[in-house]
């Protein structure tokens, strides 16, 4: 199965959902042959402001995520994006899952809380892992500071996972995650992983952007600097196979566990 992927990264500004809804409609208009774009962490609040975490935050199917759903719809592309999520009292660090008919097709809610940004205070954590069925590709969606757990993403790997979404809000101070581990957990699984980060400073942080798609050998199939763009890359599913014939890890780890 081929995916023609896109990351959104954007600049971080003090803007609206709605804003930055409309500059995502921008990007989709110039790109109309993607199959899936994956936006940052928390996307449509920022990150790094309990203020406006709060004021933006929103049922899974409240106004901006009706909103999302006809752009995925409008255009034929399927959008995960990150967002505060309310549900009663309880407040989750949230990304949602609509297909190109604008269909949730899944809600996946951060387990893993760092204390960065006070997340561990701010949030409750979600219970459940997030793995479904995307175009026949076996996909698995996890926030930031959970693709940094080698057991989490080698878990969903030996379980038939071939592709992990990551939306992220990764700051310059801890550049390892997004140089090194992101690609680590691609190649330690031969498995493709998708890296949405930010750019720009706001919330006094400095998002360092450096989003990228990452193929099963580890290596970048396209990558971001520090701009607001939308990258795009062929996921090409085929090619799992032929990297685990070389390196047969996934495999080999059976014998650990």
């Amino acid at each position: 199965m081929i995916l023609n992927t896109g990351v959104f990264q954007y600049k971080m500004r003090d803007e609206t959902p709605l804003k930055k809804i409309q500059r995502l409609e921008n990007h989709l208009r110039k790109n109309t042959t993607l199959d899936l774009i994956v936006l940052p962490e928390l996307f449509l609040s920022g990150y790094g402001s309990h203020k406006k975490i709060k004021e933006f935050a929103e049922t899974r199917d409240g106004e901006y995520a009706i909103k999302i759903s006809s752009l995925a719809k409008k255009y034929t592309t399927a959008i995960l994006y990150g967002y505060p999520e309310i549900e009663n009292a309880n407040l989750f660090n949230s990304a949602q899952f609509f297909n190109s008919k604008g269909q949730s097709l899944i809600n996946h809610r951060k387990k893993l809380l760092p204390p960065t940004a006070k997340e561990s205070t701010i949030f409750n954590r979600g219970n459940n892992d997030s793995i479904i069925n995307f175009k026949g590709v076996k996909t698995a969606i996890v926030i930031c500071y959970e693709l940094e757990f080698p057991e989490l993403i080698r878990r969903a790997a030996l379980g038939g996972v071939k592709l992990i979404i990551a939306p992220t809000a990764q700051s310059s101070q801890w550049p390892a995650a997004a140089r090194y581990i992101s690609r680590s957990r691609a190649f330690e699984n031969g498995i493709f992983v998708v890296y949405a980060n930010f750019v720009g400073k706001l919330n006094n942080i400095d998002f360092m952007g450096e989003s990228k798609i990452i193929g099963p050998d580890g290596l970048d199939i396209v990558n971001s600097g520090k701009l607001e763009e939308v990258i795009v890359g062929e996921i090409d599913t085929s090619k799992i196979q032929l990297v685990r014939k070389k390196l047969p890890y996934l495999n080999d780890s059976k014998l650990y566990i």
